[in-house]
């Protein structure tokens, strides 16, 4: 599978240089050949964030962070935004965690609005509030800012933020909003192989961490930190995947950095939005709620999502379904990473017969 045929809503595609970065000798992270490369990366990624604090890289998927948020930020109870499968998901972790969970449901392909979350905020007493920002699931984005804005009417509320599949494809002000935790995977608009995920916590959280006796040890926020504010590491890291990080950066550097990075995702959206829309097709968020990083859509009256997913991989390209009971109903493209304009008209023109 070529990079520019992956359109899967992750893990994407990987460049080859990446791929070859991660072919390096291994050496010892622990010694002084491994500093200036945290050094290097370390501005980068809090520019991907809009953080000044620390950024925090593991040897995990973006599951283990979300767990971590909870372990670290949440007490007893923490309200849950349920936007699609990956909300569900957080509130399970949560609840794995013996954590109380207020669920707040929207129906498939919406996001939850400030308003509401402020009268949701009126009820029970919660340490904090979870969020996906881009659900792949529906393809909607949630709009933080706005969500912020409502936890900070609350104190004591903390804002936990999912960001697995729009960090690194979609502009994030982490501290010009408020976010308290954020997290992103790497297998998603980064462009890099599954297995690292990335994490920054604001002062406020931090001062929480180190008052939680049951944050863990490996999960710990409170030596995360501290690693990452000296440029080191607090585990063995997937050295291969670190290096491919190292090597990712220094491309997008080269590449004017991450506004243009992001222009090209919103730029992708709006080219499969228009596209869709001429051809009568039911995207599932609405245009002004739409993830730049993955487009979500019913298949035409009479058509079923596996067999064209199916004759899409017969040609070389790769997309998703729904996820559970939305298996056979939806079709899902990521047009995240590298992806470029001229992959998706490819795969546009390959699929147009197909749903025609």
């Amino acid at each position: 599978m070529t990079l520019g045929k992956n359109f899967l809503p992750g893990p994407t595609g990987v460049h080859p240089d990446l791929l070859q970065a991660m072919v390096a000798p291994m050496f010892a992270h622990y010694g002084p050949r491994m500093r200036p490369f945290l050094e290097e990366i370390q501005p980068q990624l809090r520019a991907m964030f809009g953080t000044s604090q620390p950024v925090f890289t593991v040897t995990c998927s973006g599951s283990g962070l979300l767990e971590a948020a909870i372990r670290n930020a949440v007490r007893e109870r923490v309200l849950v935004v349920v936007t699609g499968y990956f909300g569900e998901y957080w509130a399970q972790i949560a609840e794995r965690c013996g954590k109380e969970v207020t669920r707040v449901h929207i129906p498939i392909g919406g996001t939850l609005e400030a308003a509401q979350l402020t009268a949701f905020l009126d009820g029970p007493a919660v340490d904090a509030v979870a969020v996906v920002h881009s659900e792949s699931t529906s393809g909607a984005l949630a709009p933080l800012a706005e969500l912020a804005a409502a936890v900070r009417q609350r104190p004591n509320v903390h804002f936990l933020v999912d960001g697995v599949s729009s960090a690194g494809g979609v502009p994030i002000e982490m501290d010009r909003i408020g976010i308290d935790f954020m997290v992103t995977g790497s297998q998603k608009a980064l462009g890099l192989p599954p297995g690292l995920a990335f994490g920054a916590v604001s002062r406020r959280l931090a001062e929480r961490a180190a008052s939680m006796d049951d944050a863990g040890f490996y999960f710990s926020v409170t030596r995360w930190v501290k690693m990452a504010a000296n440029y080191q590491l607090a585990e063995t890291p997937a050295l291969p995947l670190f290096m491919a990080l190292v090597a990712q950066l220094r491309r997008i550097e080269a590449a004017g950095g991450w506004a243009p990075r992001w222009e090209r995702h919103r730029l992708l959206s709006a080219r499969f939005s228009s596209w869709a829309a001429e051809r009568g097709l039911d995207l599932l968020a609405r245009p002004e709620r739409r993830t730049p990083t993955v487009s979500v859509f019913r298949p035409p009256a009479g058509r079923a999502a596996a067999p064209i997913a199916a004759a899409l991989e017969v040609q070389g390209f790769l997309v998703g379904q729904g996820i559970s009971a939305d298996q056979g109903q939806m079709i899902r493209i990521g047009h995240m990473g590298d992806i470029e304009i001229e992959h998706l008209d490819a795969l546009l023109a390959t699929l147009e017969p197909l749903i025609s």
